[in-house]
């Protein structure tokens, strides 16, 4: 016979079962074995965006080669599975649940483009138990409206890079009478949205905005209307090519404004495709140091590393943007797994990325992130193009305000 006694404490050994049963459920583990972890990159390999894809997977490529010749973190290999998204919205969404439901990833690092960022808001909304890496693209969509699950290293993104490009134009460039040329895609709209709306809260709106495509070749109409306010500075929110267009194209004009682009400009190339029009030009940079001219021994061996792992892109004047910040994400990232510990699961690893504190790995700028913070950097470098077209950095820096 089964007394009240036995019967009370058969209940409660059911009920720590369960809980037990409860709590180990609710740890993700997805994509964790006793020697592998299985890390998604997503990113844009071909297409109009292959730059930055590229970067993202050779930064991944290069810290996680790393990781396992000294033996995996915690006694886990880390194994990569790609896919490429064409460029393209439709394919990076197709390609993320892919490599989440199909390959069963722990999680994914990527994509790469804003414009493709931006599409995919939805889709990293919806998989909220995925942790997922941003290090290339600067879209506040990412993280705007918070996400428990995305994380952003590297670049500072476009509403808060909007908000500090306006103070430094105003309050380091000393401009009265500020104009903005802005790309039409999500990248301009955003960083030109948000720079103008601080303009307007300082009470210095812009004296012109002019809207450009990223394919257009001639923008002589744009620079006319623009000459028109005498403006003293020129902020440039696009990509390197119509940027560097833009600029050539004011100098023959006759515009004399200083004249500073976006992140995206800032690639080695940019000053040579301007030509001696880019003397004096500044670009924003969320760099740490420059890999063309290393200072800081850390990018130094990074570009060392890049050189022998990839020598057809060396010889393309890389490591640019994209592949530092690319191999600054993954250092961030595999931070990260080392502090969750060898009791892996996603929700471990999502605290772990929080307890992150002025990560610094002498590529990117310095990463915090918090319980309720998810963007890593909050500045930026600027470097100003010297007579002999080589890149500088500056002393000043752009500092936003989350």
């Amino acid at each position: 016979m089964i007394t009240r006694r036995e019967l009370a404490a058969g209940a409660a050994g059911i009920a720590l079962v369960t809980a037990g049963t409860r709590e180990a459920a609710a740890q993700d583990r997805t994509g964790v074995t006793d020697n592998v972890l299985k890390i998604g990159v997503l990113g844009s390999l071909t297409g109009v965006q292959a730059v930055f894809g590229q970067g993202n997977l050779s930064g991944v490529q290069i810290v996680f080669d790393e990781v396992n010749a000294a033996g995996g973190i915690h006694g886990r290999r880390l194994e990569i599975a790609s896919v490429d998204d064409e460029s393209t919205p439709a394919r990076s969404i197709a390609g993320f649940r892919r490599l989440v439901d199909d390959e069963r990833v722990f999680a994914v690092i990527g994509p790469s483009a804003s414009a493709i960022g931006q599409a995919m808001e939805p889709t990293l909304r919806a998989a909220s138990a995925v942790p997922v890496l941003i290090s290339i693209f600067s879209s506040p969509a990412a993280t705007e409206p918070y996400k428990n699950n995305v994380f952003r290293t590297g670049p500072l993104n476009d509403r808060l890079q909007g908000k500090a490009l306006a103070d430094f134009a105003l309050d380091v460039l000393h401009g009265q009478k500020v104009a903005l040329a802005q790309q039409t895609d999500e990248y301009g709209r955003r960083g030109g949205q948000s720079l103008t709306e601080q303009m307007r809260a300082r009470s210095k709106p812009l004296v012109a905005t002019e809207v450009f495509n990223l394919t257009d070749t001639d923008f002589t109409a744009q620079l006319l209307r623009m000459k028109q306010a005498e403006p003293d500075v020129i902020v440039i929110y696009g990509f390197p090519a119509p940027a560097a267009t833009i600029t050539r194209q004011a100098r023959q004009l006759g515009l004399t404004a200083k004249i500073i682009g976006s992140n995206a400009t800032s690639n080695r190339t940019y000053p040579a495709t301007v030509g001696p029009a880019a003397v004096g030009v500044m670009n924003v940079i969320t760099l740490a140091d420059l890999p063309e001219r290393p200072t800081d021994p850390r990018m130094q061996a990074y570009v060392q590393k890049f050189t022998a792992r990839f020598p057809d892109l060396a010889r393309q004047n890389r490591p640019d943007l994209g592949d530092c910040l690319g191999y600054n994400g993954a250092m961030v990232f595999a931070e990260g797994l080392r502090k969750a510990g060898r009791d892996l699961s996603r929700e471990g690893f999502i605290r772990a990325m929080e307890s992150i504190s002025n990560f610094e790995t002498g590529v990117g700028l310095p990463t915090t992130f918090g319980p309720n913070r998810r963007e890593g950097n909050l500045q930026a470098r600027v470097l100003e193009f010297q007579p002999d077209l080589t890149r500088k950095l500056i002393e000043q820096r752009l500092q936003a305000q989350p």
